[in-house]
């Protein structure tokens, strides 16, 4: 287990007081009270349920994009940043832990003619760093695909100036997946990533974003098919003024599934004009399974336009008997109200393949 390899590692006696603070007496596996990972229950050992995703999610996706996976990246190190922490918020252990225990690689966009690309991370043992300076949209396919590790990995985005980037992240099938995202842009810049997360038994993905002056950030996810723990934690800060921030999240729960979502938005005094937006709405469809919301605002600007929501709720019987009524069987019903529910978190998608690809996944794992 990982709270036991991290206190049995000698590699611990060069690492800094900051460093060691957060791996020994901030560590989520063996300490359960810590307020960012509350609903993560890192600590169990969750037996999967769930049938491995049948459909060839590589090959369908490298015939719309250009497979990067397996070219030469240039090695760094990445270790010398553990006590550069840029957020108004706690340290995450995701974060130093991948530092401390995996090597990292760099990704430069910008060295790629193709507009939308392809990157298997799941066979990518590195943390991974992704720079993208040029104007022109990019769009990086991510997969992350029958996955049981539980030591965490970085993926860590760095957007200049100017520049446009969107993620879409399949995050399907996994065992035991613990992900870090870490966004940083710079001014003018534009930064889009969704999330599409399925048939999964345990997996946490946290996501740090930091928007400088005039930025544009979004981010969606979807979540649905899982057992066990689907856990989301997000932090965005806006630290310049005229920066905005939109984030929708939504669950369907079932089968005993546990879903959770955690987010804030921080916005500096010195951030006035800020827009942010953030809503987490999730879908039980039974009474054992459980969703854990709490989406937050931590403001110290006044002139601002920030909300935050979240709702749990189940599907209307009215609906279901309006279906009925007309001849619609109660199952299909059924599936139309949870596609209805949920599609809202593809529309961020702006590649039209790469879209109409999550429509037609979202439709043959939606049972």
């Amino acid at each position: 287990m990982i709270k036991d390899n991290i206190l049995n590692d000698t590699s611990m006696e060069n690492l800094s007081i900051h460093a060691k603070e957060i791996l020994l007496e901030k560590n989520p596996f063996k300490n359960f009270k810590i307020e960012n990972y509350r609903y993560a229950q890192l600590h169990k050992n969750i037996e999967s349920q769930s049938d491995t995703v049948k459909s060839p999610l590589h090959k369908d996706l490298t015939k719309l994009t250009t497979d990067i996976s397996h070219n030469t990246f240039a090695n760094i190190d990445l270790k010398p940043t553990i006590d550069k922490w840029g957020f108004s918020n706690s340290d995450s252990f995701f974060r130093v832990s991948s530092l401390v225990h995996r090597t990292s690689i760099s990704i430069n966009l910008d060295n790629f003619k193709e507009t939308s690309l392809f990157l298997n991370i799941s066979n990518i043992s590195k943390n991974i760093t992704i720079q993208k300076k040029d104007p022109q949209l990019k769009t990086l396919v991510l997969l992350n695909y029958n996955c049981d590790d539980e030591t965490p990995k970085s993926l860590i985005f760095n957007v200049a100036e100017n520049a446009n980037l969107e993620v879409v992240h399949y995050d399907v099938s996994n065992k035991k997946s613990f992900l870090y995202f870490e966004v940083k842009q710079s001014n003018y810049s534009n930064f889009n990533f969704a999330s599409f997360q399925s048939n999964n038994t345990h997996i946490r993905n946290e996501f740090f974003s930091s928007l400088a002056e005039k930025c544009n950030f979004e981010l969606s996810g979807l979540n649905f098919n899982n057992f066990g723990v689907n856990d989301n934690y997000s932090f965005i800060q806006h630290v310049k003024p005229s920066s905005s921030s939109r984030e929708v999240f939504k669950s369907i729960v079932n089968n005993g599934a546990i879903t959770n979502f955690q987010g804030k938005i921080y916005v500096d005094s010195i951030a006035q004009k800020t827009d942010g937006y953030q809503m987490s709405r999730s879908l039980l469809l039974d009474n054992i399974s459980k969703a854990n919301n709490k989406p937050e605002l931590e403001i110290y600007a006044d002139d601002v336009k920030c909300s935050h929501g979240s709702t749990v709720s189940k599907i209307d019987q009215e609906q279901i008997f309006y279906f009925n009524s007309r001849g619609i069987s109660k199952e299909v019903a059924n599936l139309l109200l949870q596609k209805a529910f949920i599609i809202e978190t593809l529309d961020i998608i702006q590649t039209k393949d790469i879209k109409d690809f999550s429509i037609k996944l979202l439709d043959n794992l939606l049972t």
